[in-house]
């Protein structure tokens, strides 16, 4: 019964879509903006605000959970009815995010993090597992062996595996992931020469302390215009 009445959904939307393409029209982002709900596929899905509505994902989940995303992308794969009634399915790993209630979620390092900055520039945060090797010159194999020869050690490489919260930028226009760092920042000011020179112009010691303010007003300066669907 659900299938059916996605089935008559999808048609509907499909056949008002023509009607309804010369009518978009688009907002200048603002924090009280409300994406639509639903499953980005990719990134452009999100640049759009088109992302794969709830009625069209299959799920036997209750559509109108507050969880009902965040419980959705613990699954392998996910299957979904296309824009042309078509059922597919994904792989998790291949999904971007989601939106719910209004919050964007991208994937990142296998999880799905909240963007809580929406611009030009996008801004989030992300755990990130960090591998480190030491090498040991001086390793013994009391713990392979059961006792200790101080006579006797050979080299040996230990790793470690930890997590750290770390931050991100994404670019609007294009999707790119990229560390938050001056680098990065200095990166996405050379598209306004005269936020770049201002920034350049600041000694360096004190340029990470800027960042968060030069992005600020990059993104004031050019705002993201989103599509109302």
């Amino acid at each position: 019964m659900r299938y059916t009445i996605i089935a008559f959904l999808i048609l509907l939307n499909f056949s008002n879509g023509f009607t309804q393409v010369d009518s978009v029209k688009r907002v200048k982002y603002t924090p009280e903006f409300q994406f639509n709900p639903g499953l980005y596929l990719n990134f452009n899905q999100l640049r759009e605000n088109s992302p794969v509505p709830t009625v069209r994902i299959i799920s036997n989940d209750d559509p109108l959970d507050f969880n009902f995303y965040r419980n959705l992308v613990k699954n392998k794969k996910i299957g979904f009815f296309d824009e042309f009634g078509a059922q597919q399915e994904i792989s998790i790993t291949n999904v971007w995010g989601y939106c719910q209630n209004g919050k964007i979620y991208i994937q990142y390092n296998g999880e799905f993090n909240r963007v809580p900055i929406i611009g030009r520039v996008c801004h989030f945060i992300a755990d990130v597992t960090v591998i480190d090797t030491h090498y040991d010159p001086y390793y013994s194999d009391y713990y392979n062996s059961g006792y200790y020869n101080p006579y006797y050690s050979r080299p040996y490489n230990r790793t470690t595996r930890t997590q750290e919260m770390r931050q991100y930028l994404i670019d609007f226009e294009t999707g790119k992931v990229m560390d938050f760092n001056r680098e990065s920042v200095q990166v996405m000011l050379m598209q306004d020469p005269e936020l770049y020179d201002e920034f350049m112009k600041v000694k360096k010691r004190q340029q990470n302390d800027l960042l968060f303010f030069f992005l600020r007003r990059l993104n004031e300066k050019y705002p993201v215009m989103i599509p109302i669907r």
